[in-house]
């Protein structure tokens, strides 16, 4: 079996129709009705569609982005390759409850490396959409081969999915990994000639950019340039709005502080501005692939231009991520990126990029920490979301000192406590860190509500260590107690 994943750019790029056929390939693949981008196909031995695999795609393709057909893509081929390897064979009509249960163990204890509840439960998702869509949809099979119970337990349900793992870094350890992992520094402060990177600036700010605002790497990766700005004259916070890059697509206003943008500005003016220079010619021969802006609306947030012959306007915030990736803007020597991060050929940087430059920082880290014989302790291992969690429990407990500080001082002012369930949206500081940080459902929050709970001593000396050496958390958290007295 053979799959392929529509792409219109690379129709435009590498599509060339056979003699003797008369079409307009590039206006068939993007006429009205045509598959969507990412869109999985698959061939049989004798090169015919694959059913009822296309057909399963073909539904899911009406609601799941590129990405997620993907992620399904891969985890239905693996089920269906199990399928064809039993004795005898099988495939995903046929299976039975016994083979679902085969599978299961295949890949939980029987693999090389056996999956975690985690990645199976993920794997159990596509399963279930499978055979829900063949029951209920396409009325393929009368009933769906496993029994499933009504507490919603069936025999692909196995291990419990562990509790988040909130781990965050000290000042301490997040400025070594900053300095001597990003940057490349020695740690008196000196450059390492050793030291290969040329986006040293990037990546700190980067860094610096999502542990005092909790953005997440699917956020930050996609900012344009524009909605981050240069530094304002009064020093104040700059407000972003998030919709389409957002989790879920929730709506959240994110505040980045003077001094992230400004190192962000410094970024921008330097490593930026070099790397623009570079890659604008070979963006121009592309132009056709991109979303050529040529009117810029700061004040509503709007960009207007030319996307593959078509004039369109686009808010900045519906916008995204595949599609910023691809928005340029005519410069002085060709087509310059929008987007604020960007790589050696002008493009905003992968997921998978960033990943490995954090994880090349931290080996880094650990290899100088060796190698100086230092007694800082890092982690094990530092991933970006860790970066995330460090602003989560550092405001929530910030937030959390300043209201019992409110509470304290109206006391001693007025001999009573405020009444707190009359300003419980406005003062509390879990609702406020939730807002913050983009969550659906409160449980996601309260993770780190519970993890505050169990390591007080070590959250307290940790922020300790950040508000004696730095204000960023301190001054964003006097920004919503001042909310909260309003």
């Amino acid at each position: 079996m053979d799959y392929f994943f529509t792409s219109r750019d690379k129709v435009r790029r590498f599509g060339a129709i056979a003699d003797g056929i008369d079409l307009d390939f590039l206006r068939y693949v993007t006429r009205q009705r045509a598959l969507k981008d990412g869109t999985p196909f698959f061939l049989g031995s004798v090169m015919r569609p694959l059913e009822p695999h296309c057909s399963f795609f073909l539904d899911l393709a009406k609601t799941l982005k590129a990405k997620s057909l993907r992620d399904y893509t891969y985890d239905f081929l693996d089920f269906s390759d199990f399928l064809e390897s039993l004795d005898p064979p099988s495939d995903v009509l046929s299976a039975t409850e016994d083979d679902l249960l085969a599978y299961r163990e295949h890949c939980t204890q029987h693999r090389d490396e056996p999956m975690s509840p985690a990645t199976w439960k993920r794997r159990r998702v596509t399963i279930h959409s499978f055979y829900d869509w063949a029951v209920d949809e396409a009325k393929l099979l009368a009933r769906r081969p496993y029994y499933r119970r009504p507490n919603g337990r069936d025999v692909l349900s196995w291990g419990a999915t562990a509790a988040l793992d909130v781990r965050h870094l000290t000042y301490e350890q997040w400025r070594f990994l900053d300095r001597v992992g990003l940057r490349g520094l020695l740690p008196d402060g000196t450059a390492d000639p050793s030291f290969r990177s040329a986006h040293t600036l990037r990546d700190s700010a980067a860094g610096n950019l999502s542990i005092t605002t909790g953005l997440r790497l699917r956020e930050f990766r996609a900012l344009l340039d524009i909605e981050v700005g240069p530094p304002r004259r009064d020093g104040t916070a700059k407000e972003v709005e998030l919709e389409a890059i957002a989790k879920f697509g929730l709506p959240r206003t994110v505040e980045i502080q003077d001094a992230t943008v400004r190192e962000i500005d410094w970024y921008r003016r330097t490593e930026r501005a070099a790397t623009v220079r570079k890659a604008s010619r070979n963006l121009w021969r592309r132009r056709e692939e991109f979303f050529v802006v040529d009117d810029v609306n700061t004040r509503q947030m709007k960009l207007r231009g030319v996307e593959h012959g078509r004039r369109r306007t686009w808010s900045v915030k519906a916008m995204d991520a595949e599609l910023r990736a691809r928005t340029m803007i005519e410069g002085e020597h060709g087509l310059e990126p929008m987007a604020l991060f960007i790589g050696r050929h002008g493009r905003m940087l992968t997921s998978q990029r960033w990943e490995q430059i954090f994880l090349d920082a931290h080996a880094r880290t650990l290899r100088i920490i060796e190698e100086h014989d230092l007694e800082l302790e890092m982690p094990h291992q530092v991933r970006i979301h860790d970066l995330r969690h460090t602003f989560a429990v550092y405001m929530l407990e910030l937030l959390t000192e300043l209201l019992r500080k409110q509470d304290a001082e109206e006391y001693a002012r007025s001999g009573r406590v405020p009444a707190y369930a009359a300003d419980h949206q406005s003062r509390n500081p879990f609702l406020t860190v939730m807002r913050l940080l983009g969550h659906r459902r409160p449980e996601s929050t309260m993770r780190y509500l519970t993890y505050k709970k169990k390591s007080n001593l070590l959250v307290a000396q940790a922020i300790k260590e950040w508000n004696d050496q730095d204000s960023t958390y301190a001054e964003l958290a006097s920004r919503h107690g001042g909310r909260w007295t309003d």
